[in-house]
């Protein structure tokens, strides 16, 4: 699935590590041994504390794919209808909201649209609207990879939330907006045995009043698993690349009364 990559990449990690330490009693170099032991160590321990995010082994997150063929609902994507909404409906909605629940994920990185989202947060709050970050542990493609991306765009600390803070939130906020997030907002991994993502502890986006998700296409995430978000009766799917449709709702709120 795509949430396993950080996991994966924090093994990685770890065995670089190991073979550093490997190298070092070959070379009889004391300094390589210590260095290569805090690095295999630390990813380590970072592995096994994602995979206790993420409700899953190391020998699921490595070896669960292989050798399965998907059936049913999750592998393939759904046929029921999805509500697509225009950049100028999507910002009359944020500028009138209170609270706003921003759900980052690897389609913001690609689309490096950190800093739209920052003039988005910004506008918004000029308006009055409270808008917050939610942070899922395995969101992107390394650890902390949401928090770093934010960070450089000067986002308030005190407004990312991590996953349960922010599930706190949802049910009272008037919008929840998903850019470029798949994986790790997929109501499925509550009851969909067959999913990829079973299991896994998610944000709960769906239980925000409005719903809205910034997406190229309506083709599923890594995981290729098929979410049910995308056709509830209260989603509304904004088309395209993540930081030409944040940079159009920023003109838009801006311009909204």
């Amino acid at each position: 699935g795509g949430a396993d990559m950080p996991v994966v990449i924090a093994i990685l990690n770890a065995y670089a590590g190991l073979a550093a330490v490997a190298m070092g009693f070959v070379l009889d170099n004391k300094l390589l041994i210590t260095a290569g032991a805090l690095d295999g160590s630390s990813g380590l321990i970072l592995s096994i504390i994602m995979c206790k995010a993420m409700n899953r082994s190391f020998a699921n997150v490595l070896f669960g794919a292989f050798g399965q063929v998907q059936t049913g609902p999750a592998g393939k994507v759904d046929a029921k209808p999805v509500k697509s909404a225009t950049n100028e409906e999507a910002a009359s909605i944020l500028a009138n909201s209170n609270l706003v629940v921003v759900i980052p994920g690897y389609g913001m990185a690609v689309a490096q649209a950190q800093h739209k989202v920052r003039e988005l947060h910004d506008v918004l709050a000029k308006k009055g609207v409270r808008m917050v970050f939610a942070i899922h542990p395995v969101a992107g493609r390394m650890p902390g990879h949401m928090n770093v991306l934010l960070a450089e765009a000067d986002v308030p600390y005190d407004k990312l939330l991590e996953m349960e803070e922010a599930n706190s939130e949802l049910p009272e906020a008037d919008v929840a907006l998903v850019i470029g997030a798949n994986d790790v907002t997929n109501p499925a991994a509550r009851h969909d045995t067959n999913s990829p993502v079973y299991g896994m502890p998610i944000i709960d986006v769906d239980k925000a009043h409005v719903v809205m998700v910034i997406k190229r296409s309506i083709f599923p995430g890594n995981a290729a698993a098929t979410t049910e978000l995308y056709t509830m009766d209260k989603t509304l799917m904004l088309f395209g690349d993540a930081k030409a449709v944040v940079t159009e709702l920023v003109k838009e709120v801006g311009a909204a009364e």
